[in-house]
Formats: C-alpha cells, sequence, structure tokens
C-alpha cells in the first residue's frame, strides 16, 4: 500500500511540474515586443514602415499617396462635428482642409516610438491623427482638424 501511495503522489507531482511547465512555455509565446498589440497591429515593424512612408508622403506633399494611406469612409472631426470622407476623390478635394498644418506639423514631428496605443489605435501628437490595422493593412481612419 504504501509503495502505491508512493508512485501515486510521484506521478501527481510530475503531473504538476508538467503542467506549470506548459504554462511557462505558454507565458513566454506572449510577444512582449509588440507595442501594437493592443491596438490590434500584428506586426509591428511593418507597421513602423508604414508609419515612416506616411510621414514621407505628407512631407513631399504627395497628396496621392497620403489619400491611398486612409481608410474610407475616414472620420474628420472639425468644429465639434465629425464628417466622414467617403473616399480618395472627396479625400483629395478637401486634403487641406483635412491635412491642415496643425495635422501635418503634428505628424511630422511625431516619432513612431513615442505614440500614444490603446485598444482604439495609435495617436500621433494629442490625436490629431489616428492609425490601426485592417485586416492586413495598416491606414489612418480618424483625423481631428482642431
Amino acid at each position: 500500500m504504501m509503495k502505491r501511495m508512493g508512485w501515486t503522489l510521484a506521478i501527481g507531482i510530475a503531473l504538476m511540474m508538467a503542467q506549470s511547465t506548459a504554462f511557462l512555455v505558454h507565458a513566454s509565446e506572449v510577444n512582449t515586443s509588440n507595442r501594437y498589440q493592443v491596438a490590434g497591429i500584428t506586426n509591428p515593424k511593418a507597421f513602423e514602415a508604414f508609419f515612416v512612408k506616411l510621414q514621407e508622403a505628407v512631407k513631399k506633399n504627395d497628396q496621392t499617396e497620403v489619400a491611398r494611406q486612409m481608410r474610407y469612409p475616414l472620420r474628420v472631426n472639425k468644429d465639434g462635428k465629425s464628417l466622414f470622407i467617403k473616399d480618395e476623390k472627396q479625400f483629395l478635394a478637401d486634403y487641406d482642409q483635412i491635412i491642415t498644418e496643425k495635422v501635418k506639423e503634428a505628424f511630422l514631428h511625431q516619432k513612431v516610438n513615442d505614440t500614444f496605443v490603446n485598444d482604439q489605435g495609435v495617436m500621433v501628437g494629442n490625436g490629431e491623427m489616428w492609425l490601426g490595422q485592417f485586416l492586413d493593412r495598416f491606414a489612418v481612419f480618424a483625423i481631428n482638424v482642431d
């Protein structure tokens, strides 16, 4: 009887150790190197490359490229109201009223590693621009003009 209890105890300890090892392996799979994970961004390096590419387009005033990086309908908050830009054509027609000097300056001076990130997305400046991932594409989904 003592031998059987000894074996039972040994098996119990072995199972507990196996479970804790499995937990440790599972915990190590959490991606702590992705500061954007809470925003749903799965590839931080690709997001950062997108961010820099968009900054270059804004800096060069490449309106067509900037328009391609928006998610439509694009929410634009101005004068306490939300407007929705339905497509690239409308965005390009209203470009200077959307990408204002304030928005442009905030975005161009923003370091991607210093952005605020939460479950809503990645925020530029004081909320002038919000970016996120939509399926496998990164895009700007909201702009706060004032």
